[in-house]
């Protein structure tokens, strides 16, 4: 599995790249999440967190639970200074707040927290070459049709050149159309079980 997503992440995709990481609800995500991706991404050119609703914080307790002492500790000091974006109620018990921001389903008024998000963190002095997102299927569940049109609206006007963007997605939550909107815009498609990753669509990588 680790294999997978550093070749991945480290070796096949590029800046503007969008990666989909599509997991169900029995799957012990925050496995992945937390004890694979951050720190892989931290390590390998900074990174930044947008957290809808607070499922990320949700998921960091839930592995930072599972932690022995010393191991512990060493997690919470490597993830102290991940910039975070917080959208929506929730708590965010990790990492320094960016900035905070009201869920919002209007395309227009999407378009423009998104292009406050993206100036906000170019101004950063480390240019973080991640971004990593939870709970973007949650945001899409309460109401697809305005969420998905955000969505678009907002990627297809303002690209995320300088960033790779990481998505866990909850493919449990979301109808086979909402997902494929997902898919479609994605370049790489990952699909994340407890034992295995499956590559889905590989960006034009294998070809």
């Amino acid at each position: 599995m680790e294999d997978t997503l550093e070749k991945l992440l480290l070796g096949e995709a590029l800046r503007g790249d969008v990666v989909i990481i599509e997991y169900s609800s029995l799957t012990p995500v925050e496995r992945t999440a937390w004890g694979k991706l951050v720190p892989l991404l931290k390590a390998n050119g900074n990174l930044v967190i947008t957290d809808f609703f607070g499922i990320g914080d949700t998921l960091f307790r839930k592995y930072l639970r599972r932690l022995p002492g010393k191991a512990y500790s060493e997690f919470v000091e490597l993830i102290k200074d991940i910039k975070v974006i917080k959208i929506g109620p929730g708590a965010t018990t990790y990492g320094e707040i960016l900035d905070e921001m009201v869920p919002t389903y209007d395309p227009h008024i999407f378009l423009k927290n998104y292009h406050a998000i993206m100036s906000r963190i170019s101004r950063l002095p480390q240019k973080p070459k991640f971004l990593l997102s939870f709970g973007l299927s949650h945001y899409a569940r309460f109401n697809p049709d305005g969420a998905l049109k955000s969505i678009i609206t907002a990627v297809t006007n303002i690209p995320m050149e300088d960033l790779i963007g990481v998505h866990l997605v909850n493919k449990d939550i979301l109808t086979r159309e909402n997902l494929a909107v997902f898919e479609e815009i994605a370049t790489f498609v990952l699909d994340v079980s407890d034992t295995q990753v499956l590559i889905l669509k590989d960006g034009g990588v294998g070809d």
